[in-house]
């Protein structure tokens, strides 16, 4: 083989046969590239453009600017930012004339068939740059329309976030946009990432109104409202190194309580108000609960430290325009305005209030910009995400926690996992609000296995850490699409009806993981019979179409369309079955009707692994071609499943097994992972293809892939479950 790095320099050559300072390792190069940094909060103007479904912007200036005529021109700007240099996948479609510049120069103009057709949809390689990158929009209103539409090209896995492009909206989310009559934006005037919005040529929209001062913004948020009440959020920080006198006071039209950390220090009735408290130095949250007046809604705090003034600011890092406070109402009276854990406010969750006998919910709103609101951002490529990839990743780590006794790690994987769950009602009305969702974008849309099956299952294992019912409760909406909404053929085997797409009509050896081991767990934690027997029959249907019993092996795929499997035998699709097998086998009754065929099945299967061992310990991308390179996550899964079943029973002739499991741990400690514990050669996402070529030369593999950390601590837990037991 090509060494994927020195033999020196291997996880093996410095830890030698150590399996748990491996799994430390590992586990440790994980956390420490990819820290718990969650949710961004971000001002939006809910004036911005709605996205549509797919993601993408609805630019239509017609909406925007309907008193312009034919061959006048708008605007449209913002940012993306990229964490390193890369190339996105972008989707055009054209009202009228467009022009699309991206930092500066003309990326894109345009065609004839893009202006007279809206449903064409233009896909563009775009190359970003580490940092921020400004995109400006020029469109022409034409007879017919003005505009376009433009966004990710698949939104679902790779959401591209417009932001808020000019220093006055620093940090905020969505489009800036403009018009004028003649065009004023020439090639060489185009504003640059963060310019001063005042120097440009027009006004932008949505507009800015003011930063509020100590104002709470309640009035230019909701109006006049008397007898009304909603909640003020802002934040503040003590200077100095100890513990100082710290006053608040001011002015409200009707009854107040402010709350310091918690802790309630004004409670009045209207007119002036002071109070004092001693403070660590430090930053503090401010809570007030205020009533509109007959008249009046104008609430003001100021805030001093041993007498020197303190700034207010917006709490939790909430980026945009410089509003102070963020508010939350309104509620028809005091009794009805409660925040669930009051008096402590949180960004996550929604709020209920009645109106007219129907619950309504209410989130977060920000002063400073016209229909102004608090909205959390997912721009992160691992935390808080929640993908099939991270489901296996979480589950490995959460596993290493265990076994290292590491409370650190049951942390960081159940706070990755809260994040999501704590926010989930909040992006169902998040998709509702703005058109497609900013974070949960996989769970929200929920139309194919890969979007709940592998994370599902990391979150009912990781149930056992915590006893979040939130976790139960995304768990039976996870069961109940699996299990009654997944397309189905006419036996009930899953399979992907993905209409219009080139794996339409197709079934994947994947799709084993992506549903199974969640249904086993679901059935562990809530007794469900029938999702212990649907996992089963899953196995048993899914034989019928991918085993290929020359080898005792499966293929990748079976294509639909041309009634048959692709007959090749990818490794990752393989390792998928096996480990998802031995998943199902450790938690199903020794009792059920079909655990011996399973076992049977189990048995063949590994046999049929067993034999294509290669030469280091390591099987190969195309298990079949020993000239494909060697892969680490089908390597992991098979190791994985052959000391399950040594340890547990399942297999004949276990010495065998073991002895394959040894020589794959050494393989992947001294081929594939590396002294820092940066895991090598882990196959990418794929695709499907009957031809072999594919999978060996262009599904190459990537450095830290979390298609394979998270099974290579599972691997190892278990290589040392099996090693204990023997």
């Amino acid at each position: 083989m090509s060494n994927y790095f020195p033999l020196e320099e291997s996880l093996h050559d410095r830890q030698g046969s150590s399996v748990r300072k491996a799994i430390e390792i590992i586990a440790n190069q994980y956390v420490g590239s990819t820290p718990p940094n969650g949710f961004i909060f971000r001002t939006v103007s809910k004036e911005s453009f709605r996205q549509l479904e797919d993601g993408r912007y609805d630019i239509n200036l017609m909406e925007k600017f309907p008193e312009r005529q034919l061959g006048e021109f708008g605007y449209a700007c913002t940012l993306v930012h990229s964490g390193q240099s890369c190339e996105i996948e972008l989707a055009l479609s054209c009202y009228g004339p467009t022009r699309v510049y991206l930092n500066g120069g003309l990326f894109y103009k345009s065609t004839m068939t893009d202006d007279v057709n809206i449903l064409n949809k233009r896909l563009l390689q775009a190359q970003l740059h580490k940092g921020w990158n400004i995109f400006f929009i020029k469109m022409v209103k034409a007879s017919s329309g003005f505009g376009c539409i433009f966004g990710s090209s698949n939104y679902k896995w790779f959401p591209v976030h417009g932001l808020a492009p000019f220093a006055e909206r620093s940090g905020g989310g969505g489009w800036a946009y403009s018009s004028s009559v003649q065009d004023l934006y020439s090639e060489e005037a185009l504003p640059a990432a963060r310019s001063l919005e005042k120097s440009l040529p027009t006004p932008w929209f949505p507009l800015l109104t003011g930063d509020g001062g100590q104002d709470c913004g309640f009035e230019q948020l909701f109006g006049l409202l008397p007898g009304q009440s909603a909640y003020g959020w802002s934040s503040f920080h003590s200077p100095g190194h100890r513990e100082a006198l710290c006053s608040l006071s001011g002015e409200a039209p009707g009854p107040i309580q402010i709350w310091v950390n918690d802790t309630l220090i004004v409670e009045a009735e209207g007119g002036s108000f002071d109070a004092s408290v001693v403070l660590s130095p430090g930053d503090h949250s401010i809570l007030l609960l205020s009533t509109c007046g007959s008249n009046d809604w104008s609430v003001s705090v100021s805030v001093t430290s041993e007498g020197r003034p303190c700034r207010l600011t917006a709490p939790q890092r909430v980026k945009g325009v410089q509003q102070n406070w963020i508010c939350l109402g309104p509620f028809s009276d005091r009794e009805s305005a409660y925040l669930g854990t009051e008096p402590s406010p949180t960004l996550y969750q929604l709020f209920d209030r009645s109106v007219g006998g129907k619950k309504e919910s209410l989130y977060w709103r920000a002063p400073g910009i016209a229909e102004g609101y608090v909205r959390p951002y997912l721009e992160n490529e691992r935390y808080a995400k929640w993908n099939y990839p991270l489901g296996v990743t979480l589950y490995g780590l959460l596993q290493a926690g265990r076994i290292l006794k590491r409370e650190d790690l049951l942390d960081y994987v159940t706070g990755h996992i809260s994040e999501c769950t704590n926010l989930y009602p909040y992006s169902l009305w998040d998709r509702e609000q703005y058109g497609a969702p900013a974070i949960n974008h996989q769970l929200v849309e929920l139309n194919m296995l890969d979007d709940c099956g592998s994370f599902g299952s990391a979150m009912l294992e990781a149930f056992e850490e915590t006893r979040d019912e939130k976790y139960l409760t995304i768990a039976h909406i996870i069961a109940d699409y699996i299990m009654n909404k997944q397309e189905r053929k006419e036996d009930g085997v899953f399979y992907r009806l993905r209409a219009g797409e080139y794996q339409e009509n197709t079934l994947w050896a994947d799709d084993l993981y992506m549903s199974t081991p969640f249904l086993t767990r679901y059935y562990k934690q809530t007794g469900n019979e029938a999702a212990i027997k649907e996992a089963a029959s899953q196995f048993l249907l899914f034989k019928k179409y991918l085993y290929m019993p020359e080898r005792r092996i499966v293929s990748h795929v079976y294509d639909f369309k041309y009634n048959t499997p692709t007959h090749i035998p990818w490794g990752r699709g393989n390792g998928w079955v096996l480990f998802s097998l031995s998943e199902l086998l450790a938690v199903m009754p020794e009792a059920s009707v079909e655990r011996g065929e399973l076992i049977r099945l189990f048995n063949d299967l590994a046999s049929g692994y067993l034999a294509l061992q290669g030469a280091h310990g390591l099987w190969h991308q195309v298990l079949t071609d020993a000239s494909s390179y060697e892969e680490t996550s089908c390597t992991a899964m098979f190791a994985y499943a052959f000391c399950r079943g040594v340890r547990l029973g399942w297999l004949q002739n276990p010495d065998a097994y073991a002895d394959a499991a040894r020589k794959a741990w050494e393989g992947l400690t001294k081929f594939s992972i590396d002294q820092a514990g940066n895991v090598y050669g882990v196959c990418r996402g794929s695709g499907y293809s009957f031809s072999s070529d594919y999978y060996k030369d262009e599904l190459n593999w990537v450095l830290n892939d979390t298609h394979g950390i998270g099974i290579v601590l599972l691997c190892g837990g278990e290589y040392e479950r099996m090693l204990s037991s023997i």
